[in-house]
């Protein structure tokens, strides 16, 4: 829906979002991953780190939500809180892709620093290149 004031969009975005209040709590509790990988690609587009072969690629958002769900049920099952890191952080300018993600303990993500070794990026690069080519063919 297109308003032309943006003070009546607004308004009705937040009405919108009222009324609907438990359908979205009801939808993000059953697609817990779903909902987290949206929330990492949407991040990640905003820092523009989502590298444009991926972009719209249905493979690749399976891959993220699979992964997402892993975390959920690691965490589930272990009771230990996991994260999905970046191996590459994007704060330090590494892509928003599958090839990227590890999941671990929430207290060892927390602890390790927005740096990466050399060796690392290298690897992350030569791997992203590769997939990059492989999809070309």
């Amino acid at each position: 829906m297109a308003y032309k004031d943006k003070e009546k969009e607004a308004a009705y975005h937040i009405a919108y979002r009222q009324a609907n209040k438990e359908k979205k709590k009801a939808y993000a509790q059953a697609n817990k991953g779903k909902v987290n990988a949206w929330v990492a690609k949407r991040k990640a587009l905003k820092l523009k780190q989502i590298p444009v072969h991926l972009r719209d690629c249905p493979h690749e958002k399976k891959r993220l939500v699979q992964i997402y769900k892993l975390r959920n049920i690691l965490s589930e099952a272990t009771g230990v809180q996991h994260h999905v890191d970046h191996m590459w952080p994007l704060a330090d300018g590494g892509p928003h892709w599958s090839g990227n993600l590890q999941v671990i303990p929430a207290e060892e993500n927390l602890s390790k620093s927005t740096s990466v070794c050399e060796d690392t990026k290298a690897t992350i690069i030569k791997s992203l290149y590769t997939f990059e080519s492989e999809r070309s063919i």
